[in-house]
């Protein structure tokens, strides 16, 4: 199961690995005090689209447009693939440090994988 979460939201036994997803990095000690077992810049929204978003809060759907197709055309889309099969097998937590709960990187990089879901086939 893959849930999402806000950087300062509580750590629940059930949040698994917390995953930093934003395109930007994070500090360490704030790593250490909001528990992110994982820092991964490298599938957060390019850095010039991430600031665009953050000039524009209303423009949601532009922003994750934009973030879909650079994922989709990514040298990572193996790996994205990959943490959509994790999810299925255990649980883990997207995090990211926007202001809306509903329109953020990591709700955005959540619908990727939901999307990619249907390209993944069952284990087993």
């Amino acid at each position: 199961m893959i849930k999402v979460k806000h950087l300062l939201d509580d750590v629940e036994a059930d949040d698994g690995q917390r995953i930093w997803v934003e395109g930007i990095g994070i500090t360490q000690d704030l790593q250490e005090w909001c528990k992110i077992d994982h820092v991964m810049t490298h599938l957060g929204p390019p850095k010039e689209l991430w600031d665009w978003f953050n000039a524009h809060p209303d423009g949601y759907d532009y922003f994750r447009g934009r973030y879909h197709e650079f994922l989709s055309k990514g040298p990572h889309l193996k790996m994205l693939f990959d943490l959509v099969a994790e999810g299925r097998r255990s649980h883990f937590t997207l995090i990211h440090q926007g202001d809306s709960p509903e329109n953020n990187s990591a709700i955005a990089l959540y619908e990727f994988l939901a999307e990619l879901e249907a390209y993944v086939p069952p284990e087993g």
